[in-house]
């Protein structure tokens, strides 16, 4: 194949025109028509990207991995959103399970990569990162985040098969709007927003920890959470 003739940079501003265009290619076959200059491009794996689908292809298993799956359509975020908060939130979630991990149990923390799942009852497309505590009788707890094709601006938060939370993040919000806030702002309202996973994703192991307790005792937990009825749990 011959390689792309030079193309003026995408980039707004940007005067160069030895760009090449982006090598994203879709599920549908469909070609990303942006082209980049070395100086805008991103470049993973000896191939260039936008920013935009470089962040979808740095999210995705690797080509050779079994979990492999076709890319998302040009103009789906699922699988970068999901990429880029896994990575802010990841040692927060790994701090939750810890909490939970019984060191008598043998449990090892698990970190699933960017993956397509087919949710709820209607089997639609998403894109899911998981982490699990999974021992030698089976996975005895698993959070993760999912968003959806359909739904590509908001964050689903799971604990196991429940919904704890769901929210669009706020720079996505901001965009909607065709605000930018300033600085410190956004830093505020990132913060809270990956707290706000994390605090529901703790909700939801409490809650599994309740339920595991009253099936091994007959007993419910004392947690403050469970005598308030506060479990942040909604069924998906």
């Amino acid at each position: 194949m011959q390689p792309d003739a030079p193309m003026p940079c995408t980039r707004v501003g940007c005067g160069n025109a030895d760009a090449v265009q982006c090598e994203y290619i879709d599920r549908r076959g469909r070609r990303c028509r942006t082209a980049w200059c070395s100086q805008h491009g991103v470049r993973v794996e000896d191939h260039v990207y936008c920013r935009r689908h470089a962040g979808v292809v740095t999210s995705l298993p690797s080509a050779d991995s079994s979990l492999v799956a076709p890319l998302p359509d040009l103009d789906n975020r699922a699988p970068s959103l999901v990429g880029w908060v896994a990575r802010e939130l990841d040692q927060g979630v790994w701090d939750l399970l810890l909490h939970q991990l019984d060191a008598d149990s043998g449990a090892q923390l698990i970190a699933d990569p960017v993956t397509l799942v087919f949710s709820g009852i209607d089997r639609r497309r998403a894109w899911e990162r998981a982490w699990k505590l999974d021992t030698h009788t089976g996975i005895a707890r698993r959070t993760s985040i999912q968003v959806a094709e359909y739904a590509d601006l908001e964050v689903v938060v799971k604990v196991g098969s429940n919904v704890v939370d769901r929210l669009v993040p706020p720079w996505i919000e901001h965009r909607v709007r065709g605000e930018t806030p300033d600085p410190e702002t956004d830093r505020r309202e990132r913060e809270a927003f990956n707290q706000r996973i994390l605090d529901a994703m703790q909700r939801g192991l409490v809650r599994e920890q309740e339920i595991s307790d009253y099936i091994d005792t007959g007993r419910t937990s004392d947690h403050p959470l469970h005598a308030t009825g506060e479990t942040g749990v909604t069924r998906p």
